[in-house]
C-alpha cells in the first residue's frame, strides 16, 4: 500500500480544507503559495551563516564558560537562589547529557527530563513547564550551530513556523476550557499517530539508506499544513514537542534526509518553545496561572542542555554516528511513547 494511501495521511487531506479555512481567517497565507514564492526567491542561507560566525566557534570554549559558569553561580545557590548544591550539580550534568542526545536526534527532552526532575523533588505537572523551558536554551544553541552549518531548511521552516504558532496559540488556549479527562483522550490520539510514524520509520530501516534528495511541490506543503498545527496543538495543550511529529514526517513526505529532517525539526521546536513562554508569561501576566515552584532548577538545566547543545549538534560530522542518526531517533521516540503511556 502506498503512503499516500494510508489512513493517517487521508485524514490529513480531509482536514487540510478545515485547516486552510482557519488560516484564512487568521490572516495567513496559502502554504502552497508561500512555497512557490520560497522557490522562486530563495532564503540567503549563505548571509544567515555569516551573521552567526561570531558565536564562540570551538568546544573548548564553550567548556570554559560552562567551567566559569559554575564556579560564579556556585557563590549564590542555597542563599539567594533556593536550589541545593546538590541538586544543582545533578541537574546541570543530566541537562549535558540530555541536551546532547536532543540536539542529535531531534526528540522532544520531556521524556528524559521528568524522570531526573522528578528525582529532584519537583511535581510532575511543574517538572513538565520547566522542561520546555529548559528546551529553549538548549534548542536555541542546538539551532544557532545548525543554521551555521546549514543544515536548517529555511524554506521549510518559514512555513512551518508561522502554522506552530497557530497551532501553539490553539492548545494553550484549550488548556483552560478542556477537563483533565479529554485531556487524557488528547493525548491517546498523539500516541496514536506518534507510534504511526514509529512503525514507518523502523519499516523504512528495510529501504535504501543513501541519503534522499528534498522533491518540493505544493501539494507535499499543503499537506504538511495539518500535520504541523495539530503536533504544535499538542505542545500547546499538553507540553510535548512537535518535532517527535514533524522530523519523521519531514523524512517520509518532504524527502528530507535524516539530519536536516533532525536540523529543521530542532528549529521549529524552538521557535515554538519560545512562543509558548511568551504565551505563558502573558497568562502570568493576567493571573491566569503561576509559575512553577521548582523554577530556580533553570539555572542549572539551562547551562547543562547549552552545553550539550554544543557536544549534540556535533556529533553529526562523524559519519558513523550521522549513519546511526535515525537509529537514535527511533529508540527515543519509543521511549517516548512509553513514558506517555506509563
Amino acid at each position: 500500500m502506498g503512503l499516500a494511501s494510508d489512513p493517517v495521511f487521508r485524514v490529513y487531506d480531509h482536514l487540510d480544507c478545515g485547516v486552510s479555512a482557519l488560516s484564512a481567517a487568521a490572516g495567513a497565507i496559502h502554504p502552497a503559495s508561500i512555497f512557490r514564492d520560497r522557490r522562486k526567491t530563495p532564503v540567503n542561507t549563505a548571509g544567515v551563516q555569516k551573521k552567526l560566525q561570531a558565536a564562540p566557534r570551538y568546544l573548548l570554549t564553550w567548556v570554559v564558560l560552562d567551567f566559569i559558569y559554575i564556579c560564579v553561580i556556585s557563590v549564590f545557590l542555597e542563599n539567594k537562589i533556593h536550589l541545593p548544591s546538590v541538586n544543582f550539580f545533578v541537574a546541570h550534568f543530566s541537562g549535558i547529557a540530555i541536551g546532547t542526545m536532543v540536539m542529535f536526534t531531534g526528540i522532544g527532552g520531556g521524556v528524559l527530563w521528568i524522570p531526573v526532575l522528578t528525582i529532584l523533588g519537583i511535581k510532575p505537572a511543574e517538572a513538565v513547564a520547566i522542561s520546555i523551558f529548559t528546551q529553549i536554551a538548549g534548542k536555541g544553541v542546538g539551532s544557532i550551530n545548525y543554521l551555521r552549518a546549514g543544515m536548517v531548511d529555511l524554506d521549510v521552516a518559514a512555513v512551518f513556523v508561522p502554522v506552530a504558532f497557530v497551532g501553539a496559540l490553539i492548545g494553550f488556549i484549550s488548556g483552560f476550557m478542556i477537563s483533565a479527562r479529554y485531556e487524557k483522550l488528547l493525548l491517546y490520539i498523539f500516541l496514536l499517530v506518534a507510534t504511526y510514524l514509529l512503525v514507518k520509520m523502523i519499516l523504512s530501516l528495510s529501504e535504501d539508506q543513501s541519503e534522499p534528495q528534498a522533491i518540493y511541490d505544493a501539494k507535499a506543503m499543503k499537506k504538511s499544513y495539518p500535520v504541523v498545527l495539530f503536533s504544535s496543538f499538542f505542545t500547546g495543550l499538553l507540553s510535548i514537542g512537535n518535532s517527535d511529529w514533524l522530523i519523521p514526517y519531514m523524512q517520509r513526505k518532504l524527502k528530507l534526509s535524516t539530519s536536516h529532517s533532525v536540523a529543521t525539526g530542532i528549529f521549529v521546536m524552538f521557535a515554538t518553545s519560545v512562543f509558548f513562554l511568551l504565551m505563558t508569561v502573558v497568562s502570568v501576566w493576567f493571573g491566569l496561572q503561576s509559575w512553577p515552584d521548582g523554577a530556580p532548577v533553570l539555572f542549572a538545566t539551562c547551562s547543562g542542555v547549552m552545553m550539550g547543545g554544543q557536544i549534540g549538534t556535533r556529533l553529526v560530522r562523524y559519519q558513523w554516528l550521522k549513519d546511526r542518526q535515525k537509529h537514535a531517533f527511533i529508540l527515543l521516540l519509543a521511549m517516548s511513547i512509553i513514558h506517555l503511556l506509563w
